[in-house]
């Protein structure tokens, strides 16, 4: 019966590993945003996952970029970038940066905050010239830039004024009429219907 309890305990050990290995392989993979040392601009970088979390197991983790927007041309640079993700390993993953954005930010068609990053379609962003467009569709080392340049539109709203902007003749605007006046109900003016 001894070697029964011990093997179901090492068994429970080797389920808890590796699911531990998992949860920092998920929090450890993704593009990233840093700072480049040498031209001081944003790149997008990422890191060896599995190695991160790993090391994260045994010691202090170890990053490894695997890829950058500057590669191939500066391939086999010193990785001074890694600091930066080390000490904010979160804090660079786009998803997330992405997510504190739109969280302060409600969408300037309909005002509505912005809670829901995934779906078929992702909330948009609107620029000075009007264009508009999906985070999603931003390179990562170009959104810094466009989300300091940008306003936040829902993905509801993003799809509709996507709609509208492709297929002008067969979007109609009309004026909320109000059937019953007595009723106190907030209508859209902008409403489509």
């Amino acid at each position: 019966m001894g070697t029964g309890i011990g093997f179901i305990v090492v068994a429970l050990g080797l389920v808890a590993f590796v699911a531990v290995f998992i949860a920092l392989y998920v929090k450890f993979r993704g593009k990233r945003i840093v700072t480049c040392p040498e031209t001081h601009e944003p790149v997008s970088a990422e890191i060896n996952a599995a190695l991160a979390a790993s090391t994260w197991l045994v010691t202090q983790p170890r990053f490894v970029v695997t890829a950058c927007s500057r590669w191939p041309e500066r391939a086999g640079c010193d990785q001074a970038c890694a600091p930066q993700i080390e000490a904010d390993a979160e804090g660079t993953r786009v998803r997330d940066i992405v997510t504190h954005w739109y969280t302060e930010r409600t969408c300037v068609y309909c005002a509505k905050p912005i809670e829901d990053l995934v779906g078929a379609t992702g909330p948009g962003l609107l620029n000075a010239d009007g264009e508009l467009y999906e985070w999603s569709d931003i390179a990562a080392e170009d959104l810094p830039r466009a989300l300091a340049s940008s306003v936040a539109v829902c993905a509801r709203c993003e799809l509709t004024e996507d709609f509208r902007r492709r297929y002008p003749n067969r979007v109609i605007d009309r004026a909320a009429i109000r059937l019953d006046p007595s009723q106190d109900v907030p209508l859209h003016s902008d409403a489509i219907y």
